[in-house]
């Protein structure tokens, strides 16, 4: 059980009507759906307005307490209810108040810059508490950090691989108007959750408390420092690998050896480590930072992130003052002084789904997300927003007055009194009057239903990324399978078999279009391959599952070889019931010399069995006599 505190936004304009909409309306967007130009993902309107107005509308139709949304009602003021597919616990009068009950306590303190508090508590995956022992845990955390009688709302999320509760409480005390602190608030939850844990014998997670062999909650000495918070935000978020993880994954074991080890080491040999990652260690400050020596404007990352005991005042008593890493030549990649060549870079548009995978295949694909991007901010920019035109409209207010001057001039031409024909001129003119103002009601009416249709917004990046996947471009699917493995969502597309060709990591490939297959693209990027109306292949990226259809057997397996082919052969291996791995290991020759193509089998047994690395014969060696006499060469002429 872990307490996350997602980072504020700075400007003091933290909303209770959006923090309580995000915990509470969930915008279900079904990853095993199939993708389709007509039907792109459109997200709800985001201002306050429409929030509080969702919420009110759906509070009203389910406002009765006998209402099977209203799940449980407690004395002291506490209700559970049902939102949609979340339920939620509030102790205020209602889920659609509640913000607005918030917003009225909050403005009694003027002190208070920032009153929204927001924190999830979140399950490892497997463990499922119930709703009452969740919402038992959320009470507690709140009255570890002294708000026990402030206003909240709490949400569960379940849709995920990780079972959590999203926390919205009101800092400001509604009895007395004080502002609850915040100090090392992540630090009191954290011991909270221990104390549930031990309590209702949940599974102990990492954090700066642990349960020690007493059963007792006491302080955590960690050797390694977690990630930085900006860092984690980073991988999430974008999905590109940050300094941290580079320096951890090309570093760290290195300085450990280097640091444990009984032998003696200088600066030099720091340096080293750093340098054959294309690192750069410096002093900045009273302290140690690692740098990217290729991009100075790259934020540094501590060095004692990296060790703990990787610091300057440890390091300068082990082995003296500090010392400068050895300069480089100007000339790329040749050195001055003796130093380890560079064997690996920093690039921060890598991605932190294909680490693992060869460096030329994460540049190309980072490259190819960056095209992507790219594609998009060139059709948003070019976007036209529809709209009536201003000739159409100019002619429908001429049409109003041509026929109103037509009206006129038959009143001129039939009525002779002409103290009656000025009256009737005067109602003529009322009636133009009205149909004017009629028209340019009609009119704003005909221009906020533009506005409201989701036509004239430019689409969202994940919708315009969708009607890309849904023609088949390798990066959109590439990008939609990048947030499926962000997300850990539960509704993904489910697995159509357990027998599978196994890829390397991220290896994704521009969906292919086949005769007799009918290709399709799922939300969470999963392309499935029909035939007859049935799913008979899956390419997941990493997993080419292959149906159990034993009529069409060789033919699905040929395709699943096909796109097997077009990877990136880093990793391939055939997993499943032992029937199907030697079937397809069989047919793996016959496809090899047909198609022109090869399977790139990389486990050894199957190489073996497919006929790779089968033994060759042995070369007859040529017999040179030991003590043979040696060739007579004439001499050149002079």
């Amino acid at each position: 059980m872990l307490a996350v505190v997602p980072p504020k936004r700075r400007d003091g304009n933290s909303s209770f009507v959006k923090l309580v909409s995000y915990t509470v309306c969930r915008e279900d967007v079904n990853l095993s759906e199939t993708l389709s130009p007509d039907n792109p993902t459109f997200r709800l309107p985001r201002s306050e307005e429409a929030i509080f107005n969702n919420l009110v509308s759906y509070a009203t139709r389910n406002a009765l307490p006998d209402s099977d949304d209203v799940i449980a009602m407690f004395p002291d003021g506490r209700q559970q209810v049902k939102f949609d597919k979340v339920v939620c616990e509030t102790n205020c009068f209602s889920l659609a108040s509640a913000a607005s009950e918030m917003n009225m306590v909050a403005m009694q303190n003027a002190r208070c810059k920032d009153p929204v508090y927001h924190t999830i508590l979140s399950w490892p995956e497997g463990e499922r508490p119930t709703h009452d022992q969740i919402f038992e845990s959320a009470r507690h955390c709140l009255k570890g950090l002294g708000m026990a009688d402030h206003q909240y709302v709490f949400a569960i999320h379940d849709d995920t691989d990780n079972l959590h509760v999203h926390l919205s409480v009101n800092r400001v005390n509604p009895v007395t108007y004080k502002a609850a602190s915040l100090y090392n608030d992540h630090f009191v939850l954290d011991r909270c959750c221990r104390e549930m844990e031990l309590k209702h014998q949940w599974k102990h997670d990492n954090g700066p408390y642990r349960v020690n062999d007493q059963d007792m909650v006491v302080r955590n000495k960690n050797f390694y420092k977690p990630a930085p918070a900006a860092a984690r935000r980073l991988e999430f978020f974008s999905d590109k690998e940050s300094l941290h993880t580079y320096a951890v994954d090309h570093c760290r074991d290195k300085i450990e050896t280097l640091l444990m080890s009984d032998q003696q080491y200088q600066w030099d040999d720091i340096h080293d480590v750093f340098h054959a990652a294309g690192l750069e260690l410096r002093q900045k400050g009273t302290g140690l930072a690692i740098y990217d020596i290729n991009d100075d404007s790259q934020i540094p990352l501590r060095a004692s992130r990296l060790h703990p005991e990787l610091t300057l005042a440890d390091q300068q008593e082990h082995i003296g003052a500090f010392e400068l890493a050895p300069k480089r030549d100007d000339a790329p990649g040749r050195l001055v002084q003796n130093c380890v060549p560079v064997e690996s870079l920093y690039d921060s548009l890598l991605h932190c789904r294909d680490r693992g995978a060869r460096a030329e295949r994460r540049i190309a694909r980072a490259e190819a997300r960056e095209d992507l991007i790219g594609r998009y901010k060139s059709y948003k920019n070019g976007f036209v927003r529809p709209d009536l035109s201003k000739d159409d409209m100019r002619t429908r207010f001429r049409e109003v007055a041509a026929e109103y001057r037509v009206r006129k001039n038959h009143v001129r031409l039939v009525q002779r009194d002409p103290l009656l024909r000025k009256l009737m001129y005067r109602a003529l003119e009322v009636d133009k009057m009205k149909a004017m103002s009629a028209l340019k009601i009609q009119i704003r009416t005909e221009r906020d239903a533009i506005k409201a249709s989701p036509d004239a917004r430019p689409l969202s990046y994940r919708a315009w990324v969708e009607v890309q996947a849904s023609q088949l471009d390798a990066a959109a699917v590439s990008q939609l399978r990048g947030w499926a493995y962000r997300q850990q969502r539960q509704n993904r597309t489910a697995p159509i078999s357990g027998n599978v060709f196994l890829n390397a990591v991220a290896d994704d490939v521009k969906p292919a279009t086949i005769r007799g297959y009918e290709t399709t693209v799922k939300r969470d990027g999963a392309v499935v391959y029909s035939s007859g109306g049935k799913p008979v292949l899956m390419d997941r990226g990493v997993l080419i599952e292959v149906a159990d259809a034993p009529e069409e057997r060789g033919k699905n397996l040929a395709m699943a070889m096909h796109i097997t082919a077009q990877k990136s052969g880093e990793r391939s291996e055939i997993r499943g019931d032992t029937a199907f791995v030697r079937d397809a290991i069989g047919r793996i020759p016959h496809f090899n010399s047909s198609s022109g193509k090869t399977v790139p089998l990389t486990h050894p047994v199957q190489r073996q069995w497919a006929g790779y690395d089968a033994p060759k014969p042995a070369e007859e060696k040529q017999v040179v006599p030991q003590n043979a006499a040696p060739r007579y060469t004439p001499p050149k002429p002079q």
